[in-house]
């Protein structure tokens, strides 16, 4: 028998439904509503694809500058934020790997760029090497720090980011006190958690910063986490009275609206207006939860199959593995398949998650 793509999707966001006031609902439209205009996205989207215009108009009056290089990936990397665009991170990588290699892998800053590149492609071995290039090029001592503690803990090397966390100094810093609050997260300590990051958000000054809105997106989630669904869904209103461009909040409040209140109209409102405007595909999978709440199977296979469709593009990388060993295990029978992948991600990582996704993956073939 099969698992409800629900199961799935309480590891992709996972809010605590059961409340003292379970029959309250929280997500109101008047609040929402203002943020369902692309005015500002489309308007930031538009000034980086100008800007991505304006570098790669200089290249060729000077082929040889890496400057004009990383300039450009950098804005490619804005616009993957900004459309969910996997070929703008792809051009990202390959631009920063081409300035890099013209400075014969010896250029720190790039190098740095490289490994955070290469965290978000999931490539997280290729983020240890060059995080290393980095270290021989005599890269800054403190970034390396941050940056081995970051691809430690997803290599599953949880010693090695232990000791990264201690050798940092000064103990009240955002970058400390960030990377804390990942640690707590991950020995299960969600109060904690919660705890540093609320420390880390005030030492942010300024309340309209890229910053601030980063650490109050990331409070949204742990609160959800934590159960307290009503903080979760205030801070991301926090973050989109400040930018109202952001779609990762709207998620967030989608998701309070089907799992929490279990209005699927709210939820499929604000989801189809993120789908109109950025490419990422998580949304789909939510879709294709609440379809199945409803009853409608063609709705549901259609969303799984738009999801996979999308995230097999070789350009996806290993970005979603994970939910291609469960969406193949649990909705299209695709045991053996499930099975190569999650043997895969193992070794190149080898944390508890991985290992349960490769022992699901045996239990669906029937081996044990």
């Amino acid at each position: 028998m099969k698992n409800s793509v629900w199961a799935l999707l309480t590891s992709l966001i996972t809010f605590t439904s059961a409340c003292h006031q379970p029959n309250k609902k929280i997500v109101q439209e008047a609040d929402y509503a203002p943020y369902l205009d692309a005015t500002r996205l489309n308007q930031e989207i538009k000034a980086a694809e100008n800007e991505i215009s304006f570098w790669k108009n200089r290249l060729p009056s000077d082929t040889g500058s890496f400057v004009i290089m990383e300039e450009w990936a950098r804005r490619e990397l804005n616009l993957f934020q900004l459309k969910g665009d996997i070929t703008a991170l792809v051009r990202a990588d390959s631009l920063l790997r081409e300035s890099a290699a013209r400075l014969n892998n010896t250029q720190p800053e790039l190098l740095f760029a490289l490994a955070q590149t290469a965290v978000s492609r999931h490539a997280f071995r290729q983020s240890e090497d060059y995080i290393n290039a980095a270290a021989r090029a005599n890269g800054a001592d403190y970034t390396l720090r941050l940056l081995r503690f970051d691809t430690y803990m997803e290599l599953g090397k949880y010693s090695d980011a232990w000791k990264s966390l201690q050798s940092l100094r000064d103990r009240a810093s955002f970058d400390y006190l960030v990377r804390l609050a990942k640690w707590k997260d991950h020995q299960g300590d969600i109060a904690a958690a919660i705890n540093c990051m609320e420390m880390a958000r005030a030492t942010v000054k300024d309340t309209k910063s890229s910053r601030y809105n980063w650490v109050q997106s990331n409070l949204g989630d742990m609160y959800g986490h934590a159960g307290r669904v009503e903080e979760s869904y205030n801070a991301y209103l926090d973050v989109l009275k400040k930018d109202p461009a952001n779609l990762y909040c709207l998620r967030g409040i989608a998701w309070i609206a089907w799992s929490h209140d279990h209005d699927a109209g709210k939820a499929k409102q604000i989801l189809s207006f993120i789908l109109a405007h950025n490419n990422l595909p998580d949304c789909k999978l939510v879709l294709a939860a609440i379809a199945e709440s409803e009853g409608n199977a063609a709705e549901k296979n259609k969303w799984i199959s738009s999801y996979l469709t999308q995230v097999r593009n070789p350009a996806c990388g290993y970005m979603y593995t994970k939910y291609l060993v469960q969406v193949y295990n649990d909705e299209t029978d695709q045991y053996q398949e499930a099975l190569a992948l999650a043997t895969e991600e193992v070794n190149r990582r080898y944390t508890p998650e991985t290992c349960s996704w490769l022992a699901w993956s045996y239990a669906r073939c029937g081996k044990t």
